[in-house]
């Protein structure tokens, strides 16, 4: 077998192989060996890809605690979450009672004197059946009216039944809130009963005389229970025979912040009282949350030692979250007014920020129970403002006051508010300097495209000459926090989301790298294979030559010593 001949079958058949039996050379671990020194920049840039991975995944738990925090705050983002008030009746069966922030802190006296009824009439026509026939072989009528309204006509076929009289009364478009009922009175006793849907005195069901279903006309009918008011007295109030009355048994209107709902007749003490525990529960909950994200933060950011980061230390994403945040929990509130609110700033009412070097909570939110309490019994509403004030107007002159301001338009903030009044008419007026609309002879309004636009002032003093003053629209750190949030976790404009986006183009593009090193190794290992295969079967033609020859050359010897 010539040279070409013995390289051909030893390497082109089926997959490459090397025994080493040709040459005693292990080709195959010198191949293995070459390839894997050739894969060392594949593994570098595998791990460069870890290293972005890794931070990708720290931008994302974030991300994920930013809107935890968001979804908490939105709890307590208006005064009538976070601001919880009680309201307890000493007689659950007599009346119970619900409060909100608007609710004044006291004790009521209320005397329940009747509750709200509708009015029922019960047919005085028995029937033996549901099924009976009431109409016989002639279509008749059933007319009603309800509430002194206009008379309903209803057209009864022939053959109708007591069950069927009852569908049109219920089925009938034009019904203006009566239900018919069937009710059974006793074996083969069969009634029907209208009563009105509405609580209240006049909401009376009348059947009209032109009504000709026998048996169910106007004198076929009496009235078990009367269309009423409720009546009630408050702390005595009104004295007498004098009731306070409502068309409804559950009443809204007389306390302000305090929904009452009647259940019976009687006298209860209501106690209305701020529930410490639950308000401070929503603080305790704030400083957690931000604690939270503060943590996750440290953990991203911190620098081990004197130079070693960890994986998004200088992150410019986190840097801007961790400035917004910090600015927003270090600074008075949006509105408020060191000189004139009680409380302006979180420090105020006992939060403020370990500054100890080495402490295990450095640089995370504290909060000092005492100075919270004492907050909580004496201002409430001031310390619940400063938390979730959504937007409320004050003025600290006596010539104007906050009228009102347009949601979502309208900015949190401090405004200088200026006008000019001759003839009794204001002639002019600005708000922070930007001219101002005009309206009503009493009225300004901040124009648009300024942070003032919406917020209307109410002029009190139109003696001539100019006036100056401030208007405060407040904005609780809650609710301002949960905006910078808003915007901090945009899928479109956050800057984590921007930041996360170039980390995934730049790990597809570590990727493409990879997919383009993998196949120059495949190429660059068959390329080895091919040539120490060629080689090996070289190697194994030149030592089978060598061993013909040794033996032609043994032959030779024997033949001449013979």
């Amino acid at each position: 077998m010539d040279s070409e001949a013995l390289l051909s079958s030893s390497y082109t058949s089926g997959q490459i192989s090397f025994s080493g039996l040709g040459s005693g050379t292990d080709f195959a671990s010198m191949v293995d060996k070459l390839v894997q020194l050739e894969r060392r920049h594949m593994a570098r840039l595998e791990i460069w890809k870890a290293e972005w991975e890794t931070k990708k995944t720290g931008l994302q738990e974030l991300n994920a605690k930013l809107l935890s925090l968001r979804t908490n705050l939105q709890n307590i983002n208006t005064m009538s979450k976070f601001l919880v008030k009680d309201a307890e009746s000493t007689d659950q069966n007599v009346l119970s009672a619900t409060a909100d922030d608007k609710a004044q802190v006291g004790t009521h006296r209320i005397e329940v004197n009747q509750l709200a009824q509708a009015h029922i009439l019960a047919g005085t026509t028995t029937q033996t059946s549901t099924k009976t026939d009431i109409t016989g072989s002639t279509a008749q009528l059933f007319d009603y009216s309800y509430a002194g309204g206009s008379t309903i006509s209803i057209s009864v076929p022939a053959g109708t039944t007591l069950e069927g009289l009852r569908n049109l009364i219920n089925t009938d478009p034009d019904n203006p809130g009566v239900r018919a009922s069937i009710i059974k009175t006793g074996d083969n006793a069969h009634i029907l009963q209208l009563r009105g849907m509405d609580l209240g005195e006049g909401k009376d069901v009348t059947i009209a005389a032109t009504t000709t279903v026998s048996g169910y006309g106007t004198d076929d009918f009496i009235t078990s229970q009367t269309a009423q008011n409720s009546q009630i007295k408050v702390d005595g109030y009104p004295p007498g025979a004098d009731w306070i009355e409502r068309s409804t048994n559950t009443i809204s209107d007389l306390l302000e912040g305090v929904t009452i709902s009647l259940r019976d007749i009687g006298t209860v003490t209501l106690n209305i009282a701020v529930d410490e525990e639950a308000v401070k529960d929503n603080v305790r909950e704030f400083v957690d949350q931000v604690n939270e994200v503060r943590s996750k933060i440290k953990e991203l950011t911190q620098v081990v030692g004197e130079s070693r980061g960890s994986i998004l230390t200088g992150n410019y994403g986190i840097q801007m979250v961790d400035s917004r945040l910090k600015s927003i929990l270090a600074v008075k509130g949006l509105g408020f007014d060191v000189d004139n609110d009680v409380f302006s700033s979180l420090g105020m009412v006992g939060i403020t920020t370990d500054s100890a070097e080495g402490s295990p909570s450095f640089g995370l939110l504290k909060l000092d129970e005492e100075i919270l309490d004492h907050a909580l019994k004496n201002r409430p509403d001031e310390l619940a403002q400063l938390f979730a004030a959504d937007y409320i107007g004050t003025s600290n002159s006596s010539d104007f006051r906050y009228y009102s301001s347009v949601n979502g338009v309208t900015k949190a903030g401090e405004y200088t508010v200026k006008y000019t009044v001759s003839g009794g008419v204001v002639t002019s007026a600005t708000i922070n300097g930007n001219p101002a609309d005009i309206s009503d002879t009493d009225e300004i309004t901040g124009r648009s495209g300024n942070p003032e636009a919406g917020l209307a002032v109410k002029i009190d003093n139109l003696a001539d000459g100019t006036f100056e003053g401030k208007v405060f629209l407040k904005l609780g750190k809650a609710t301002e926090m949960a905006d910078a949030l808003k915007d901090l976790t945009s899928t479109s404009t956050g800057p984590l989301h921007i930041i996360k986006d170039n980390y995934k183009d730049i790990t597809e593009s570590i990727d493409r790298k990879i997919e383009y090193e993998e196949r120059r190794v495949e190429r660059y290992e068959q390329d080895l294979r091919d040539r120490f295969a060629r080689l090996e079967a070289l190697l194994k033609y030149y030592d089978s030559l060598g061993e013909s020859i040794n033996s032609q050359l043994g032959q030779l010897k024997s033949d001449s010593s013979k």
